[in-house]
């Protein structure tokens, strides 16, 4: 199993922790992760404080974001090829490749407001020869993947009873599919990260009774 940690930067903690709440988010939040495990100078913190990305790829293939208690996790459905610790290459499942540039014109149609409020690739404005042509194909290929949205939260502002409970794993991110497992303790990483690994043995819910 292949693990690449990447130390995020208290500057960049709101690209990477935002509520995801459609494709265009989960897409954005897929180049920018893509974006951090490119940088060859990537920042390594030793000491723990501040927010990190790991992306895991086995059977699996699913990046976790970490900030104090609460985590998230997506599936990451691009190909990485390193060189030790080096991430060489990103690639889509059709070989299509992902560099700085690339991912600078899929961030630019993500975030034009245009495109937001009528978010159709089909019918977004480029050039034939525009490098945002080869963007948007890409794009495209993106938002068909399953995000696969899981988050654990140690919510006390929220928390009411079982109804709500203090901690909780939320499933799924629209308003129409998501819901709740409520937990009876806080859990740490390894747990997390075990309850989503299809190498390891399963965990199983009990029925309050």
């Amino acid at each position: 199993m292949k693990m690449i940690k990447r130390t995020i930067l208290q500057q960049r903690e709101n690209d990477f922790f935002y509520p995801i709440r459609d494709k265009l988010s989960y897409a954005l939040l897929l180049l920018n992760a893509a974006q951090l495990l490119l940088l060859e100078d990537a920042y390594e913190d030793s000491s723990g404080d501040n927010a990190f990305m790991k992306l895991v790829v086995g059977k699996m293939r699913r990046v976790f974001f970490y900030k104090k208690e609460k985590y998230f996790s997506v599936a990451f459905p691009l190909i990485v090829r390193t060189d030790q610790s080096n991430v060489t290459e990103i690639l889509t499942d059709t070989n299509k490749k992902l560099n700085h540039s690339m991912i600078s014109h899929m961030k630019s149609i993500l975030n034009d407001q245009n495109f937001r409020n009528k978010p159709s690739l089909r019918d977004y404005p480029v050039d034939e020869t525009d490098e945002n042509n080869d963007a948007i194909y890409l794009l495209e290929e993106i938002l068909l993947f399953e995000p696969s949205y899981i988050r654990y939260d140690c919510d006390t502002k929220n928390q009411n009873g079982a109804i709500h409970p203090l901690y909780h794993l939320d499933i799924n991110y629209s308003q129409y599919g998501t819901y709740k497992l409520g937990l009876c303790s806080n859990i740490d990483n390894d747990y997390f990260e075990n309850i989503q690994n299809i190498e390891t043995e399963c965990l199983f819910l009990v029925d309050k009774k």
